[in-house]
């Protein structure tokens, strides 16, 4: 069989595919998000004191000095107040976090969502890795996840990459399977160092109280960034017609535009959170739509088109 006859336009994801997408970012920059983000280049050393820093050596306690940052254990030791003290480190930890729950197998036209998560993961992680920052990531699959531990190198993205293609590989998720987004959350704030950044990628079905404690964990010492991948039938009117529906193990049928006023009331419902989640903690918001070329989006976004 000739390589790639197996592939799904608009559904399978390729990794050469994805390595590829680099050639389109040269001369261009994180600068646009991370001015959004506020944040903070870690371009150069600076001898400072927080969390999300290397530790360098320990001196006795100052008046002023972090509480957070006390040796407790030389304080044991010599009976004398200790603080430690931190080396900014020149090169941040950036993780790619990819939720692919059931709900985003799914796609009206151009693309599935998590064909248009992975591309998204591509073009952000590029300019991550142009930027000097350390590369790893989260996929959560209906069946399984993967952990990619930040390399010095692009092996990180890479390895991403290589999982994005295998979860496309996955056949339509049965009925009643699992969201995956709270266990990928919880995954994160496990395996996150302060002082990241953090792309979450998702289509946020599932978003719940719980899922807002930890992203508001995670935004008090981590830069996040939101990006909400939809497609145009979640956040728009659909044409009249009937739609088949399985709840659980109940078939149902919708009606339209009998149903019209349920389904957007459920589909401003689901902005509204979104929305709100960002907004309340100042996190920025990205909607980026599977039924249009997902590069433009996210160049327009970054101010590059």
């Amino acid at each position: 069989m000739p390589a790639g006859a197996d592939r799904i336009p608009g559904i399978s994801i390729d990794a050469e595919e994805l390595i590829k997408i680099r050639g389109h970012l040269a001369g261009l920059t994180l600068a646009a998000i991370r001015r959004r983000a506020s944040y903070r280049s870690g371009a150069r050393d600076t001898r400072s004191r927080g969390r999300g820093m290397e530790y360098e050596e320990t001196r006795a306690y100052v008046a002023g000095d972090d509480m957070r940052t006390m040796d407790w254990r030389v304080m044991a030791r010599t009976g004398e107040a200790h603080t430690k003290i931190f080396a900014e480190e020149k090169e941040r930890r950036f993780l790619l976090a990819l939720d692919l729950s059931p709900s985003m197998y799914y796609g009206t036209g151009y693309a599935y969502k998590t064909r248009a998560a992975a591309i998204v993961a591509a073009y952000v992680g590029w300019l991550a890795s142009y930027a000097g920052d350390r590369i790893g990531g989260l996929v959560a699959t209906p069946e399984s996840h993967h952990e990619i531990r930040p390399g010095k190198t692009r092996s990180g993205l890479l390895g991403l990459f290589h999982h994005l293609a295998e979860a496309s590989r996955i056949e339509q998720p049965a009925a009643g399977a699992e969201n995956r987004l709270n266990f990928l959350l919880r995954e994160l704030k496990r395996v996150v160092r302060p002082g990241s950044i953090i792309a979450l990628i998702s289509d946020f079905i599932g978003l719940d109280d719980s899922s807002r404690e930890i992203v508001s964990t995670l935004a008090e010492h981590n830069d996040i960034n939101l990006f909400w991948i939809h497609d145009d039938t979640e956040t728009g009117p659909w044409p009249r017609g009937h739609y088949p529906l399985v709840i659980g193990n109940r078939r149902l049928s919708l009606d339209m535009p009998g149903g019209k006023a349920l389904l957007e009331d459920l589909q401003s419902r689901h902005r509204g959170r979104i929305e709100t989640l960002a907004s309340s903690l100042a996190i920025p918001l990205f909607p980026i739509s599977c039924n249009r070329d997902v590069g433009s989006q996210i160049m327009q976004k970054l101010g590059a088109a």
